[in-house]
């Protein structure tokens, strides 16, 4: 008995290697970044992003970023909408690092499909393509939740506070990211810089003027 069940074993060997192929999954995170002033010049402004990884069940690798921003953050982007585009190169590692990751989940080959159709959508979004009010990073990354599978909410309370537009995405959704209640908040924004960062703007755009005419 033991000789047959030995020849079966090689006889059949390599067919169950061959029908069970290693496990592949694309993971989907969600992040923020939170408004904060780099050597008092620089600034990075409120975001919200998506980072996708993995391996499709077909075998092809997958590592992307997306993010939407306006162009160059400037005064004018508080008055009316300006050119827009996905964050092919701003999303770097460093910035991910110090972002804050509120959820992750596995999604399949035809989610990962869903979610490149929306990158694809505002990839090729006629210009000027950035609206701080309606077509913003909020906005974007909203639409990939929802294609991703997740419920969303439509408050207008969140389209300019990404983190807390997760946080909600993340309780909404407590079957897929495991989570039921909110993160406490880190504290209230530092709006004085944020007001200091838009007046020092308004400068700036002034003395273009003045140098212009």
């Amino acid at each position: 008995m033991f000789r047959i069940l030995a020849f079966l074993a090689l006889l059949l060997g390599p067919v169950l290697l061959w029908t069970a192929p290693a496990s592949a999954a694309v993971t989907i995170t969600f992040y923020s970044h939170k408004f904060q002033l780099i050597d008092g010049i620089r600034t990075d402004f409120p975001h919200g992003f998506v980072v996708m990884r993995g391996t499709t069940a077909t075998g092809e690798p997958v590592n992307v970023h997306l993010g939407f921003s306006a162009k160059n953050i400037f005064i004018d982007v508080l008055w009316h909408p300006v050119e827009g585009a996905l964050d092919d190169e701003a999303l770097t590692d460093a910035y991910v690092d110090d972002s804050i990751r509120h959820f992750s989940f596995p999604i399949t080959d035809e989610q990962v499909r869903a979610v490149m159709a929306v990158e694809h959508k505002w990839r090729t979004w006629p210009q000027p393509s950035y609206e701080i009010d309606t077509h913003n990073c909020v906005i974007f990354v909203k639409e990939i939740a929802v294609a991703a599978g997740l419920a969303v909410s439509d408050n207008a309370k969140f389209i300019h506070a990404p983190g807390d537009f997760l946080e909600d995405v993340a309780v909404r959704n407590a079957a897929i990211t495991g989570r039921t209640v909110a993160a406490a908040p880190a504290g209230p924004p530092d709006i004085s810089a944020l007001q200091n960062r838009v007046q020092q703007l308004q400068r700036d755009a002034d003395r273009q003027k003045a140098a212009a005419q």
